[in-house]
């Protein structure tokens, strides 16, 4: 009875073993293109609640001006072109964010980036995506200011702490004498 019970649990985990194929389905809304440097998707756009914040990228988000995007794994700096499929226009836009983070959606642009392709009024469009460049130059803002540039008053308590030191020698040179 117990050479039954062994040979009967053997049979369940070689069975459970074996080679059984599961079918992998793609997640709705975004397909790859034939070639890897091209996707398709939807597309949506992000504005006022976001505007004047710093994005993923560590630049000031400036959602009227700037030709720039959110992806979930781009590098920052990709130069992508995105292709209204209902109309035909497109745009280039550089990768400055992370996201979107809503299922089926693959890019967030910029609303300067949405009107170029007359998405405003839809809110969420299918398009195509080209990556044109991935650029690994210096970080810049959406003004066109490298993102590596010290900011004004940054070294003033360093000054400060200098200044400090050399009015105490002073102070000391005058005592010696």
């Amino acid at each position: 009875m117990q050479r039954f019970a062994f040979c009967l649990c053997m049979l369940l985990l070689l069975s459970a073993c074996s080679g059984t194929k599961v079918p992998v389905t793609r997640p709705p809304g975004a397909s790859p293109s034939p070639r890897s440097s091209e996707l398709e998707g939807l597309a949506s756009y992000y504005a006022e609640p976001h505007h004047g914040r710093r994005t993923a990228s560590g630049e000031v988000f400036d959602t009227y001006r700037a030709m720039t995007a959110a992806h979930r794994t781009l590098p920052f700096n990709t130069v992508v072109r995105v292709q209204n499929t209902s109309n035909g226009k497109a745009v280039e836009v550089r990768i400055n964010d992370r996201g979107p983070f809503i299922d089926g959606r693959i890019i967030d642009l910029s609303l300067r980036a949405a009107r170029a392709i007359d998405m405003i009024r839809a809110g969420v469009v299918r398009v195509k995506l080209k990556i044109m460049s991935q650029e690994t130059g210096p970080r810049r803002t959406a003004s066109g200011t490298p993102l590596d540039t010290v900011q004004d008053g940054a070294c003033e308590n360093l000054c400060a702490g200098d200044d400090l030191v050399v009015s105490l020698d002073g102070v000391s040179e005058r005592a010696m004498q």
